[in-house]
C-alpha cells in the first residue's frame, strides 16, 4: 500500500467513525435538542419575532401633554393668521402663519433655549434639519419662531422642571390644503424623543446637543380658518 493510499484509507475511517458518532444513541439528547430550537426559531420567525422593532407614535388630542425622555408638551391653542404684531412677525405672499401655543417642560438637569442654545445645551427644539417639534399634515414652507406666550420679547429659556407657555409660529402655504388639514384634524405637531450627545472635540467637550431619537407621539391640531 502507497502512502497516499494509506492516508485516504485512514480519513475513510475516521470520517466512518464520525458518522457512526453522529447516529449513535448516545447522540440522540443532542439532536432533539437542536431540532426543539430550530423548531422555536422557525416560530418566533414567523411571528415577527426577529424583525426590527417599530414604535407606533401616540395620538394625542390637544390639551393632553406628550412626554419624552427630555421634555414634555402640551399643544393649549392653534390658530391661523397672516401677522402677529407684536412680534413684527409678518407672513409673505402664498404663507399664512401656523401659530400654536404650548406648554413646555424641561425635563433634563440643564437650562435649555427653544430656538438658541443655552448653558452649553443646543436642545434642537424648533430649528435645524430634524427638530423636536415640527408640523406634519400641512405644507410648512419656512423655519419656525418662538416667544413667551405672555408676549416677552426675549428669547425662551426653559429652566429645569418649570412649565412654560410658549408660543411658536410656523409659516405655512396659504391654500384650501391647509384650511382642510387644520378643519378634519390631519394637521398634527409632530412630538419626536431626545437623547443627549457631548461634544465631539476637546473645546466643546462640555457642550451637549439633544439629538432627535423616534416618532414618540403626535398631537392634534385644530386652528379657525
Amino acid at each position: 500500500m502507497t502512502r497516499t493510499q494509506g492516508v485516504a484509507a485512514g480519513a475513510r475511517a475516521a470520517a466512518a467513525g464520525a458518522a457512526r458518532t453522529v447516529v449513535s444513541r448516545s447522540a440522540l439528547p443532542f439532536w432533539i435538542a437542536a431540532a426543539a430550537i430550530v423548531a422555536l426559531l422557525a416560530v418566533v420567525i414567523g411571528f415577527g419575532g426577529l424583525a426590527p422593532a417599530s414604535r407606533t407614535p401616540a395620538q394625542v388630542s390637544a390639551g393632553d401633554g406628550a412626554r419624552t425622555s427630555l421634555y414634555t408638551v402640551s399643544v393649549l391653542d392653534a390658530e391661523l393668521t397672516d401677522a402677529v404684531e407684536s412680534q413684527f412677525l409678518e407672513a409673505e405672499p402664498g404663507e399664512t402663519l401656523l401659530v400654536v401655543t404650548v406648554r413646555l417642560e424641561n425635563l433634563s438637569d440643564r437650562a435649555v433655549g427653544v430656538e438658541r442654545s443655552a448653558d452649553r445645551v443646543d436642545s434642537r427644539m424648533i430649528v435645524g434639519r430634524e427638530p423636536m417639534l415640527e408640523i406634519s399634515g400641512v405644507a410648512v414652507t419656512g423655519t419656525a419662531r418662538s416667544w413667551r406666550a405672555d408676549g416677552s420679547p426675549r428669547a425662551v429659556i426653559l429652566q429645569p422642571g418649570v412649565p412654560a407657555e410658549v408660543t411658536i409660529a410656523w409659516p405655512v402655504a396659504d391654500d384650501d390644503a391647509t384650511v382642510r388639514a387644520l378643519a378634519d384634524g390631519t394637521a398634527r405637531l409632530d412630538v419626536h424623543d431626545a437623547t443627549e450627545q457631548a461634544g465631539q472635540v476637546i473645546l466643546a467637550a462640555s457642550t451637549i446637543s439633544w439629538r432627535r431619537a423616534a416618532l414618540s407621539a403626535q398631537i392634534e391640531l385644530a386652528a379657525a380658518p
